[in-house]
């Protein structure tokens, strides 16, 4: 059961996309070569490769190295600092009341923790202990939660899922062996379609020419 409860809904559909996508590939590519046809790359191999980073970028969502990390918890009024904005991401930086609370460091929101928890509202902030950035400026925000409330408002996920990690990585070695089947069947020898046979019959049945036919024969003369 342990198994059934650390995968989620994605994870169970990238194992179905990619059983699926290996088996479709693998009977095409099997057709083509027992039928002596080229092997076609321009669909096949962009799409296997394309799902095996998937399946890796999946694995690597899996795996938190700060699931143990020390943490601490801090209550005040989200103060405003400053904010990041990048092409695909987004950093609101605040205090809680005061950053002196929090060793001089800011406090790190990511765009859905900035969303919920909003300035001047008392709440109390759960963050990693060591600092993050560039110069180390920041302290990562992982739970935001009213005072007293058990319930968070905003909670990120820390924990490892092993068994997750590992069934990206059989999806991830399914799109492996698919590009390799690829690859080998591309570099043994094609085997002669229908069509190549016939023509190779119709040549050998072909006559070779009207060549014309000399017979040496010896004439005796008459005694």
């Amino acid at each position: 059961m342990a198994f059934v409860n650390d995968l989620d809904f994605l994870s169970l559909v990238a194992t179905v996309a990619a059983v699926a996508a290996s088996a479709f590939v693998t009977i095409l590519t099997l057709r083509d070569w027992r039928n002596g046809w080229d092997l076609e790359f321009e669909g096949a191999f962009p799409f296997a490769v394309m799902l095996g980073l998937l399946f890796l970028a999946g694995a690597s969502n899996s795996y938190s190295p700060n699931e143990y990390a020390p943490r601490k918890t801090v209550e005040g009024v989200a103060r405003f600092v400053g904010e990041h904005r990048g092409k695909s991401s987004y950093s609101k930086y605040i205090c809680a009341t005061s950053c002196q609370l929090t060793g001089g460091y800011a406090l790190a929101l990511d765009r859905r923790a900035a969303r919920l928890a909003r300035i001047g509202s008392i709440y109390d902030f759960t963050y990693l202990d060591e600092p993050m950035g560039g110069a180390g400026s920041s302290l990562k925000v992982i739970r935001v939660a009213l005072p007293g409330s058990a319930e968070a408002l905003y909670s990120l996920d820390l924990t490892n899922h092993p068994y997750r990690i590992a069934i990206y990585l059989f999806d991830l070695t399914l799109m492996l062996c698919t590009i390799l089947l690829l690859f080998i069947l591309d570099s043994k020898p094609r085997r002669k379609s229908s069509e190549e046979f016939r023509s190779d019959s119709d040549e050998e049945s072909e006559p070779r020419g009207d060549s014309p036919i000399t017979l040496h024969l010896e004439t005796k003369e008459p005694r």
